[in-house]
């Protein structure tokens, strides 16, 4: 089948940070080489910042990241169970990206587990602890350029 619309928001929104840092890591990088064409450098200074400008770009788009995964989670109420006369059309909860979509029924099921489980796990526990180890790995470093 398709992917619907509202998944293939939900990962344009996740994809545009990475490649933006693909984007950036490689202008650096070609930048970097340029510079060593001329003025010869070393291998670790290269690496130290490029990782350093990753650990800022990532740093940056984490709370959006994080907004868009824990979207793949946010479900509200539409209707409420009411007696007759009056017939409630949609009972439940709904996705609130789309709203014809009830919560963990279906595809967003397969999406908010397979995908918002797994994004959850590396942006709120894994990025984090990445960030503080290379930080502290390299705070004696801090004030050289």
């Amino acid at each position: 089948g398709t992917v619907p619309m509202a998944i293939r928001k939900t990962l344009f929104y996740l994809c545009v940070p990475v490649v933006l840092l693909v984007v950036l890591l490689l202008v650096q990088g070609g930048i970097a080489h340029c510079r060593a064409c001329c003025k010869p450098t070393h291998g670790f200074q290269l690496l130290d910042r490029l990782l350093g400008s990753a650990m800022v770009v990532v740093f940056v788009f984490i709370p959006s990241l994080v907004r868009t995964t824990f979207g793949l989670f946010a479900c509200m109420f539409v209707d409420i169970p009411t007696t007759e006369p009056n017939c409630a059309a949609a009972v439940g909860k709904y996705w609130i990206f789309d709203m014809d979509q009830q919560c963990f029924q279906g595809y967003h099921a397969r999406w908010a587990f397979g995908l918002g489980v797994p994004l959850l796990l590396v942006l709120c526990l894994v990025l984090p602890v990445a960030i503080a180890t290379f930080t502290l790995h390299h705070r004696s470093h801090l004030n050289t350029p």
